[in-house]
This record gives C-alpha cells, sequence and structure tokens, in this order.
C-alpha cells in the first residue's frame, strides 16, 4: 500500500498544541533528570550506593517488563543474565585487564546472543512452562557460579573492578559511575517509551493477546518473541555489567529469588508502563535501608506489604496513579451497536488503496486434494478440492463439525494439511506460515474477534498496516525521534481512523475495544483487514451475535468490496445473508466436498437439503 499522499499531508499540517506541550514536558523532565544526577554524584557514599543500586535493578525492572508487559512472557532468567554481566565484566577487568567500556559492547552482545539462544529453545513453550524453562536456567548459572570457585570465587564471590575516573578537567561532576548508571536508566527508559509510540508497540500486544490476528497481518510472531528477548536479555546483561562496579559479585545476587524480586518490582510499580518498574525497584531495594528495624520483622513487613500491593493494586503505582489524575473524556459514545448508515459507504471508498484493475477471470485461490486431521483423531478435512475465482464470493457452508473452519485455517496458514496443495496467485503457500501470505493479499478476520482490548480500535486497525509501512521493527526504538516515524505515524492512524469510518465505525475511534459492543469489535476487525488494501479476504462467520440491521449492514460493505475486485471467501451458517452475496458455494460435510455450485444450485440440491438444511 502507497502512504505517500499520506505522509505528505501529515508534513503539511502543523504540529498540534498537545504536541507542543508534550515536547516542553519532556525536555522538563528531562532537565530534572539531569540536575538530579548531579546533585546524587556530588552527595555522600550512603546515597550514592542507594540511589545506583535502586537505578541497576531498574534497568533490570525495565528489561523484564519489556517481555512480560508487552508479550506476556513471564521471564524468571533475568537474574541469569544480570549475573553473566557482572561475572563477564569481573573476571575479564580483573584478570585480563580488558577495558571496562569495550566490555560492556561484549556484554551486550553476548548475552543478548544468549538471551536469542535461550529464547529459541524456551518460547516453544508459553505461560507456566515459559517461566519455569527460564527458572531453570538462572538456576543452572547460579549453581555453576557456586561450583566453579576457581574462576568465580565460589559463594565468597569476586571483588569488582573500579570504574575509571573523570579526566582531570571534568572531576567536578563528581562520581563518574553515577553519571554512567543514571545514563543507562534513562537510555532503558528512553528505549522503552520510544517503542510505546511507535506502530510497533500494537503488534506486540498483539503477539502478546491475539496471536492470530498479528500472524494475519504478516508478523512473524516467533521471530519477534525471539528478537524482543534477546534485547532484553541484553539490558539485564547491561544492569549486570553497572553491578559489577558496585562491590563484591557473588552467586547469592543473581539466583531465582532475585528474578522472583525482580517479578515483584513490575507488578508493584505497574506492569507494561514506562516508570512503573523503576518505582517498584526503588521501594524493593530501598526498603531494607529505610525501614531499619530487625531483619526478621523486616522480611515480614516487607512480605506483607508487596502482597498488599499486588492484590490491592493490581495496575501497579502507575495504573493508580493513572485512573486518578487522567481528565475526564468529553462527549458520550454512542448506546449502540453499528452507526446508522442511510447510505451505504461508496463501493471506491471502502478500500483505502485504489481499486483493483479489472483482469479476466482466474482462479486466485485454489485448494487441492487437502487432507487434515488433529493428532490420531479421524480426519476432518478429506480430499478437498476447492477453486475461488478472483472477484468472487466464495461461501463455505456446512454442518457443525464439517471442516469449514479448519479448511480457512489451511488456506490462511494457521495449520499445514497433511497432504495437498494450497496456491494464492499461482504460488503454493501450503508450506508458507501465515505471516508470508499476508505479502501476497490474503488477509482474513475471526468468528471471535481476535483483538487487543487495551487498546482503541484505531489502533488494532493500525496492526493491520505492519507490512504496508517500511522498518517498523527496525525503527520502533528511535520512532518518535525521527522526522518520517511522525509522519508515517500521522498517516497510519489517519487512514485507520478513515477505514474505521468507512466501515461504518467512525464514532468508536477512541474507545478501548474492551468497552465497544460485539457488533464494533467485528467492524474493527474487518477494518483491520480491509486497511492494508487485500486483494482475498477469508471471513469466519463474520455475522455470528450480530442484530439484523449489523447483519444487512455487514452485507452492504461485502458487496462494496466485490465491487472493487476484492476475492473473498465466507464461511457462515446465516444462508440468508449469504447466499444473497455469493458467486459460488462450496457445501462441506464430514470433510469432503459434495457440492459446489451457484447459491440457486446449492438451495435446490436434496442432498444439501437433507444434510445442511434437514429437510
Amino acid at each position: 500500500m502507497n502512504l505517500t499522499s499520506d505522509r505528505q499531508a501529515s508534513a503539511a499540517i502543523p504540529g498540534s498544541q498537545a504536541g507542543s506541550w508534550r515536547t516542553v514536558g519532556l525536555l522538563a523532565v528531562g532537565l530534572a533528570y539531569l540536575a538530579a544526577t548531579a546533585y546524587v554524584a556530588q552527595s555522600d557514599l550512603g546515597l550514592q550506593n542507594l540511589v545506583l543500586v535502586a537505578a541497576v535493578f531498574g534497568i533490570l525492572a525495565i528489561s523484564l517488563d519489556l517481555v512480560a508487559g508487552m508479550l506476556g512472557l513471564y521471564s524468571l532468567g533475568q537474574g541469569g543474565f544480570f549475573g553473566i554481566g557482572a561475572y563477564a565484566t569481573t573476571i575479564l577487568a580483573n584478570d585480563y585487564g580488558w577495558n571496562v567500556f569495550a566490555l560492556l559492547v561484549l556484554v551486550l552482545a553476548a548475552t543478548g546472543l544468549v538471551g536469542v539462544a535461550v529464547g529459541a529453545m524456551s518460547l516453544r513453550v508459553s505461560g507456566l512452562y515459559f517461566a519455569i524453562t527460564t527458572f531453570i536456567f538462572t538456576l543452572v548459572l547460579t549453581v555453576l557460579a557456586t561450583d566453579m570457585v576457581n574462576v568465580t570465587g565460589g559463594l565468597q564471590g569476586l571483588l569488582g573492578p573500579a570504574f575509571p575516573d573523570f579526566p582531570g578537567g571534568l572531576q567536578w561532576l563528581g562520581a563518574p559511575l553515577v553519571w554512567c548508571t543514571m545514563a543507562g536508566l534513562f537510555l532503558s527508559l528512553a528505549l522503552v517509551w520510544n517503542v510505546r509510540h511507535s506502530p510497533f508497540y500494537p503488534v506486540l500486544l498483539s503477539i502478546r493477546d491475539a496471536e492470530p490476528f498479528a500472524e494475519a497481518a504478516g508478523a512473524r510472531t516467533a521471530a519477534i518473541k525471539v528478537g524482543v528477548f534477546g534485547v532484553s536479555a541484553a539490558m539485564a546483561g547491561g544492569a549486570g555489567w553497572l553491578f559489577s562496579f558496585l562491590g563484591v559479585v557473588s552467586p547469592g545476587q543473581f539466583d531465582w529469588s532475585v528474578s522472583l524480586n525482580v517479578l515483584v518490582m513490575v507488578l508493584i510499580g505497574g506492569i507494561n508502563t514506562t516508570v512503573g518498574p523503576v518505582i517498584g525497584a526503588m521501594f524493593v531495594s530501598m526498603f531494607p535501608n529505610v525501614v531499619n528495624i530487625n531483619p526478621w520483622l523486616q522480611e515480614i513487613v516487607y512480605g506483607a506489604l508487596s502482597i498488599l500491593a499486588i492484590t490491592l493494586l493490581p495496575d501497579g503505582v502507575v495504573g493508580v496513579a493513572k485512573r486518578l489524575l487522567a481528565p475526564l473524556v468529553g462527549g458520550s459514545a454512542p448506546a449502540s451497536g453499528i452507526v446508522a448508515v442511510d447510505e451505504p459507504p461508496p463501493a471506491a471508498a471502502i478500500l483505502p488503496a485504489t481499486a483493483l484493475p479489472t483482469t479476466p477471470p482466474e482462479i486466485i485461490v485454489e485448494c487441492r486434494g487437502i487432507e487434515f486431521g488433529y493428532g490420531l483423531g479421524p480426519k476432518v478435512l478429506r480430499n478437498v478440492d476447492l477453486a475461488v475465482q478472483r472477484g468472487h464470493i466464495h461461501g463455505l457452508i456446512g454442518p457443525n463439525g464439517s471442516g469449514k473452519s479448519t479448511l480457512a485455517n489451511v488456506i490462511s496458514g494457521r495449520l499445514t494439511p497433511h497432504a495437498g496443495q494450497v496456491l494464492v496467485k499461482g504460488t503454493r503457500v501450503d508450506g508458507m506460515p501465515a505471516s508470508s501470505r499476508s505479502k501476497l493479499g490474503l488477509r482474513r478476520t475471526f468468528q471471535a474477534a481476535q483483538l487487543v482490548k487495551e487498546l482503541t480500535p484505531t489502533q488494532n486497525v493500525m496492526v493491520g498496516l505492519f507490512d504496508r509501512v517500511p522498518r517498523i521493527m527496525g525503527r520502533a526504538a528511535f520512532w518518535p525521534m525521527l522526522a518520517s516515524g511522525g509522519r508515517d505515524m500521522a498517516a497510519m492512524h489517519r487512514r485507520s481512523a478513515e477505514t474505521l469510518a468507512l466501515v461504518g465505525a467512525g464514532e468508536w475511534t477512541s474507545r478501548q475495544v474492551g468497552g465497544v459492543p460485539h457488533g464494533i469489535e467485528q467492524l474493527t476487525q474487518l477494518a483491520s483487514v480491509c486497511v492494508a488494501g487485500p486483494d482475498v479476504i477469508v471471513l469466519d462467520e463474520p455475522a455470528t451475535g450480530l442484530s439484523a440491521k449489523e447483519v444487512k449492514h455487514l452485507a452492504t460493505i461485502l458487496a462494496n468490496l466485490k465491487s472493487q475486485g476484492v476475492t473473498m471467501i465466507i464461511i457462515e451458517h446465516q444462508t440468508r445473508f449469504l447466499f444473497p452475496l455469493c458467486d459460488r458455494v462450496t457445501v462441506l460435510n464430514a470433510g469432503e466436498v459434495i457440492l459446489t455450485g451457484s447459491a440457486d444450485e446449492v438451495r435446490a440440491d436434496p442432498m444439501v437439503r437433507q444434510v445442511y438444511l434437514g429437510e
């Protein structure tokens, strides 16, 4: 899809007053951060040590929140990466005389690569199994650090290297380690802030909450998970590099309990927030120093406060603050599901891309002899043949369990057939993942809308542009700082809002999806498909749960899409809705095709009436 005109239009629009105030606010925060760093750098060693430990664990907590908050991957391996960074720095600097700044580069690269390797193995599982796998990684490293006494010093540990002093002319700045550590914390905060203000952020959340949706939009979800986990590991390794300059490096500082404490930091401060993990790190790391009482009683008080904070404040401190400080939003959203449309949108306006050129009739999607079954059970699809002509609406009907959704998943790439071939535009795709098929112009919707509930409809629709805008992943870490990023973000936002308006959901663009009616959810996922200008759309029961008015509105949209040359494969039980739209209909029963023909031919066939219509 070409966004050039949108980018030019965005460049012509002057920056909003809100954007100017945001710039002023960020500048003020930066100056305050700089002043606070200067104050600590020239303070006594007690305050410096307190702040440095909190800052190092703040970086560690941010590294965990990067994967836990944005991808839902609760890693207990951060302590292991933390230890690798600290031990590698200490051993190579003390025993081999390496330059500590050269070691920083080495540590970031090494822990990042280890993170990629661990992620590639651990991400084969998810949820609790992923947490256990990363926990075992940390446990193994702790055992090795304890047993390798000649290298690591065993339980006694090693004395960390000294951090280099400032040159003579800069000694007035104070402690150089304070400046370096606070710079590391600032860069970590800047990284996650930039990602959260880029179009890559909705993609990450869709991988977390609606992975099939992200894959259908062209995101290589497995590779993205491994890559982000590698970045998280590198950040943890960098925190270990800084920690090595604070004193003794020993196994007890990196064991499984440290990983759990880091998770507590994230939960207390607020998961998936920019500053929340730092607030949690400040609380956890400073608590023993501020509350100086009997150690046994101190642990009890700390544990009780942590449990209360996590249970009573599930969104963390930052989440509560956001709710209390959020300004009241004026206006009210419509009370019903779909905005009334007296006249259907113009056919050429449904798709933001230009209409497809007229071409001679051709088969655009073809299935040949498809066989598929789950596990050792009977085959769900048996020798299924399907030919869909370009520009047609092709219906798939059949009783429950006939294999309709399974066939849709085979066509779209969610499932790989055991036998047979799937071709899109003449290209064999049965070995391709869903993310690759989107590049051929194949998109799909789901029976239960696969969307991110905490995002707005506009942000969800923007996910559909993932493979239509260049270098979204590569630019994410710097997106707000790039002129091209601002232009592309504005163009994507406007294109998404326009597409929502064209499908009839334009009045719901700013409400979170979790708070919109079912009909708007269905229109949002349809808009997320249309925004990319696809050639083929697979729709899995799009009319499910819609009212009669909403079904009529949906039929108008699909008819207009067809008028632009878009090919659609629609699975639907409501034949009264489906048949008037379809050029051809294929009937499945027990995994086999029993008839393909026009709607009238299917309606009149006695076998179909017996099997499907119950006559």
